[in-house]
């Protein structure tokens, strides 16, 4: 399946301006259609205005909040507008919790595009959190590094694989992505890891049938962890996706005590199509 929509979530900050950056490249290469979403909650301080404040007081904090969204519209259709045309580009505002609105409208999209995770203190309403889209989309979700900002799409790939479902998933997920790069390293890490997949199955071979050039390699496991193996060898290879399934270990452990996919994703410097 061709992509063909793209939604990118929007909030003004710089990690958003990096999905966008990335989405507009995206929408070059694939010639589809780009949508962004803004969606916004209450902020914290609509929510906790006292009531003794006067109704002057509340309308100017409230036209503040406005005049922000202004801005944010703004700022997408400034960085749109000088890349695609105006009828493969479209806006959607949605007054809803954020990550809940836009995992709600990833599920029709072909990929959505989310930057990494930034503190915005002074836009709360805004405030994404691309590990739980993905987590609820149900679709597959790009993150952006905050940082990114290549001139050109980079088009070798990197699956981490461990023969896992949710691997399974992300790679079945981003097939028609890895179908149109250049070249895809399977990696895997560790010995451990790569003795628990079974033998007889070839997964170059199986990515060759798709047109995709692959290669398979084991990575030494570091003293660090796994996650850091996995970001170095992205750091240190030149590629420019890396694809990888999302939170086989339940979210809410991970959330607790740390994980696999969520040091991933606080550390990624490329960008990282995930899938649950």
């Amino acid at each position: 399946m061709a992509i063909k929509n793209i939604l990118v979530a929007y909030n003004g900050g710089a990690a958003s301006d990096a999905a966008l950056h990335l989405g507009v490249q995206m929408a070059h290469k694939y010639d589809a259609h780009l949508t962004g979403i803004m969606a916004h909650g209450i902020s914290s301080t609509t929510r906790h205005m006292p009531a003794w404040l006067s109704a002057h007081i509340r309308q100017s904090i409230e036209e503040t909040f406005e005049g922000h969204g202004a801005d944010v519209r703004r700022r997408f259709h400034e960085q749109v507008t000088a890349n695609l045309t105006a009828d493969r580009t479209h806006w959607l505002e949605v007054e809803d919790d954020p990550d809940r609105s836009v995992a709600t409208f990833a599920r029709v999209f072909d990929i959505t595009l989310v930057g990494q995770y930034e503190n915005l203190p002074e836009q709360d309403a805004m405030l994404l959190h691309p590990d739980r889209i993905a987590y609820d989309a149900a679709r597959p979700v790009i993150i952006a590094p905050k940082s990114y900002k290549a001139e050109r799409l980079n088009e070798r790939a990197v699956i981490a694989w461990d023969g896992g479902k949710t691997a399974a998933r992300a790679m079945m997920d981003a097939m028609h992505v890895l179908e149109t790069k250049e070249f895809v390293s399977v990696v895997t890490i560790g010995e451990d890891c790569f003795n628990r997949i079974p033998k007889r199955l070839d997964i170059c071979a199986l990515l060759a049938r798709h047109g995709i050039r692959a290669e398979h390699q084991i990575l030494p496991l570091k003293r660090e962890g796994a996650a850091a193996t996995l970001l170095d060898y992205c750091d240190t290879s030149d590629f420019g996706l890396l694809v990888m399934g999302a939170y086989e270990r339940a979210k809410f452990a991970e959330d607790l005590t740390g994980g696999f996919t969520q040091r991933v994703l606080r550390n990624i410097t490329l960008p990282t199509f995930v899938s649950h």
